[in-house]
C-alpha cells in the first residue's frame, strides 16, 4: 500500500524548473574565477570606484597615479593617463553612442573625460573643475550627460556635448558615495555616507522625495550600493554597510506615500559594497565585506558605534552572493571570493560576468555568474517546404 501511494504521488510530482540563465546553473557549478588581473596601487578607499567595464569589452582600473585598460578580446593593455598632482578614485565608462568615453574623478575636485577610442594615451575631451579640493566620490553616465557626486554632497550634471555643467541638481549633507541612473534615464538615485538616498526626476529637475524631511529614504549605514532593475524600471535596490548591512528593494511608483517603505528587505548583518540586477533572470547579486553582530541604537549613534561593532565570521564575509526576486531566497554564496573586503564590482556589457576588486590583494577577478538566453531559432513551417502556385 505504501509503494502504491508513492507511485501515485510521483504522477503528480512536478520536477523543479531549471533556468539555464540562473546562477544555479553557472557560478554555483563553476566557482573558480575566469581571470585574475594584478592591480598594484588600486585605491584602498572602500568608497572608491577603481574599475569599470565598457560596452567595447575594455576593463579599466586605477593603479596609483595611472589608469590602465585591457581589451579583453585581444588581451592588449594600454595606459590611458598618468596623474602627477592628484589621486583618482572613481572611473566610469560611458554607454551607447559614446562607448569610447571614460570619465575620471579625483581628490582635487576635477572631472576629466577621456576619449579612449584608440589604444594608448587617451585624449582629454573635457576638464571640468568643481569646487577646489572637493573630492569627486561618484560618477554615473546617461548617454552624453554625466552625473557627479562630491564629498561635500553636491550633485551636478555635465553635458559632454558642450563641456559645461547643466545644473547643480541638489545637495546632500554628507559625501555622495553612490549614483545610479534608471535604465530609461528618467530617474537618478543618489546615496550618501549617512545612508540618505534621494531619487531625482530628470524631467522636472527635483527629487521625488521633496517635501517633509521624513520622506527621505533613510538607512543606518552608508548607501553606496545602488542598482536599478533593467526589466522592471521602477525597482531600485539599495545596500548598506555597517552598522546596518541590509539590501532593500524600493518601488518608485509608491514613493508618493508619506514615509517610503521598501517592497522587500534582505537582512544580512554584513556590509554590502555593490549590487547588480541580472538582465537575464530575476536575480540580484551583492558583494560584501565584514559581517557583524547587529547593535540596537538610534540613528544619531551610527557613526560613533560603527567602529565598536562585534565582527563575526559568517559565510558572507568577503563574499559574492546572489538572491532570487521576489522571494529574496539566497541562491548562492561564494564565501571568501577574496581574502579581504570586496570593495567594488562591475557588470559585463552582455550581463553575464562581473569583475570584483580587493585593494588589500591588489587584484581584480572575473566571475561568470549568469548566462544570456539562447537565441530562439525560426520555427519550421509547412510553407517553407512547399511553394504555392
Amino acid at each position: 500500500m505504501h509503494l502504491l501511494r508513492r507511485s501515485v504521488s510521483s504522477l503528480f510530482h512536478k520536477p523543479p524548473i531549471v533556468c539555464a540563465m540562473s546562477v544555479t546553473e553557472n557560478l554555483s557549478k563553476q566557482k573558480d574565477c575566469r581571470a585574475i588581473l594584478d592591480s598594484p596601487g588600486v585605491p584602498r578607499d572602500p568608497d572608491a570606484y577603481p574599475i569599470s567595464w565598457s560596452r567595447r569589452n575594455l576593463i579599466a582600473v586605477v593603479c596609483l597615479f595611472d589608469i590602465f585598460y585591457q581589451d579583453l578580446n585581444t588581451k592588449s593593455v594600454s595606459q590611458l593617463c598618468r596623474s602627477t598632482h592628484s589621486t583618482t578614485s572613481v572611473i566610469q565608462w560611458a554607454g551607447d553612442g559614446v562607448e569610447n568615453y571614460l570619465a575620471s574623478g579625483n581628490n582635487s575636485g576635477s572631472v576629466l573625460i577621456w576619449d579612449a577610442g584608440t589604444p594608448g594615451r587617451g585624449q582629454v575631451l573635457c576638464n571640468w573643475r568643481g569646487t577646489p579640493f572637493d573630492s569627486i566620490k561618484s560618477l554615473a553616465w546617461n548617454q552624453t550627460v554625466l552625473a557627479t557626486g562630491a564629498a561635500s554632497g553636491e550633485l551636478s550634471l555635465i553635458d559632454t556635448r558642450v563641456a559645461n555643467t547643466i545644473s547643480k541638481v541638489g545637495l546632500h549633507t554628507h559625501p555622495l558615495v553612490g549614483l545610479q541612473w534608471s535604465s530609461d534615464g528618467t530617474f537618478l538615485a543618489s546615496g550618501d555616507k549617512s545612508g540618505i538616498v534621494q531619487i531625482w526626476d530628470r524631467r522636472v529637475g527635483k527629487s521625488l522625495l521633496d517635501g517633509a524631511d521624513t520622506k527621505k529614504i533613510r538607512h543606518r549605514g552608508s548607501a553606496k550600493a545602488l542598482s536599478w532593475c533593467p526589466w522592471k524600471r521602477d525597482l531600485l535596490a539599495t545596500g548598506t554597510t555597517a552598522p546596518e548591512g541590509k539590501i532593500r528593494i524600493w518601488n518608485t511608483s509608491s514613493m508618493t506615500s508619506p514615509v517610503p517603505t521598501p517592497e522587500r528587505t534582505i537582512p544580512l548583518n554584513t556590509s554590502v559594497t555593490s549590487l547588480h540586477w541580472s538582465p537575464h533572470c530575476k536575480e540580484i547579486l551583492s558583494t560584501h565585506g565584514s559581517s557583524f553582530t547587529p547593535v540596537l541604537q538610534s540613528r544619531s549613534q551610527n557613526s560613533a558605534n560603527a567602529g565598536k561593532l562585534s565582527h563575526t565570521k559568517t559565510p558572507l564575509v568577503n563574499s559574492i552572493a546572489v538572491h532570487q526576486y521576489p522571494s529574496c531566497k539566497r541562491l548562492m554564496t561564494l564565501t571568501d571570493a577574496h581574502s579581504s573586503v570586496v570593495t567594488h564590482s562591475c557588470l559585463s556589457p552582455e550581463g553575464e560576468s562581473i569583475f570584483t576588486v580587493c585593494p588589500r590583494e591588489e587584484t581584480i577577478k572575473m566571475w561568470k555568474v549568469w548566462s544570456a538566453p539562447k537565441p530562439i531559432g525560426k520555427r519550421e513551417c509547412a510553407f517553407d517546404k512547399y511553394a504555392i502556385r
